[in-house]
């Protein structure tokens, strides 16, 4: 007699309960080795057991996170020091999105001008996971100035560009912004209440431009505008940062003007440059 076969079924096949859990387990090692990586991209460089505590990664398991980074040249181990730091090729993957970013293409010409005219260094950040990342920086001659590396992240209600980029998001986004945010004192000047942050932001919409200060760090202020895309949606921010004494209230106004220009034709730039491409 012949036997009555039965139909192939088409689809994706079921896991087994092993095989989904590894699959599982690789989105988890991946999210833990992106950690490893952001948190030496913030420190620059650490121990192990560094890594470990801040991650909150086990050892053993931070370590193997590590030597299979080395093996792909994303990391490297001074095995002098006993600190790992960040490899050639995580500085290769970083600079294609440098390389590709209209944004960086246009606003350094922009900030240096900002600089002279201010006098005061000049800054350009975006929004990054939820943190404001600093992608450049030019520094003022003045020997007392705000100075730090490329990639650094900060808190959003610290900052002038973080206020500003805030208080340009529409009133959806920002709720959803908002809502996972702690608001960190880092100074006793910090805005630590979210209806007070709020009205901040609303007095930062009506000006055109937010003031950090002395909320991030004591004795320094910083003035910053939001840059638009050619859609209008806000994409970034720039200021200019300072010690108090060379940011006094009555000068606040004149170097406002002088931001949300640089802003502005930053804004206008990328508008051309996306018509373009």
């Amino acid at each position: 007699m012949n036997e009555t076969k039965k139909p192939l079924r088409r689809g994706r096949p079921r896991l087994k309960a092993n095989e989904e859990k590894a699959e599982v387990s690789l989105v988890v090692a991946l999210d833990r080795g992106i950690q490893v990586l952001i948190c030496l991209a913030d420190r620059r460089c650490a121990t192990l057991a560094e890594l470990a505590k801040i991650t909150a990664i086990p050892a053993a398991t931070a370590h193997r996170l590590l030597t299979t980074l080395q093996q792909r040249g994303m990391v490297i181990h001074d095995a002098e020091k006993g600190k790992w730091r960040i490899g050639p090729q995580s500085y290769r993957i970083g600079s294609t999105f440098e390389e590709g970013s209209n944004l960086l293409e246009v606003a350094p010409a922009v900030m240096r001008l900002l600089s002279e005219e201010t006098g005061e260094t000049a800054n350009l950040a975006v929004e990054e996971g939820g943190l404001l990342l600093f992608l450049v920086q030019v520094e003022s001659e003045n020997p007392i100035r705000a100075s730090f590396k490329n990639g650094t992240a900060a808190h959003f209600h610290t900052s002038g560009v973080g206020k500003a980029i805030m208080a340009f998001m529409n009133e959806a986004a920002l709720e959803s912004f908002l809502t996972p945010q702690i608001l960190v004192q880092q100074t006793p000047n910090s805005i630590t209440d979210a209806q007070e942050l709020k009205a901040e932001l609303c007095k930062t919409r009506e000006r055109g431009w937010a003031l950090d200060d002395e909320e991030r760090f004591l004795g320094m202020r910083c003035i910053a505008a939001p840059i638009f895309d050619s859609l209008g949606k806000v994409v970034a921010g720039v200021s200019v940062s300072g010690p108090i004494a060379r940011f006094p209230d009555h000068k606040l106004e004149g170097l406002a003007t002088l931001v949300v220009k640089a802003a502005a034709t930053i804004s206008d730039k990328l508008t051309h440059s996306s018509a373009g491409s």
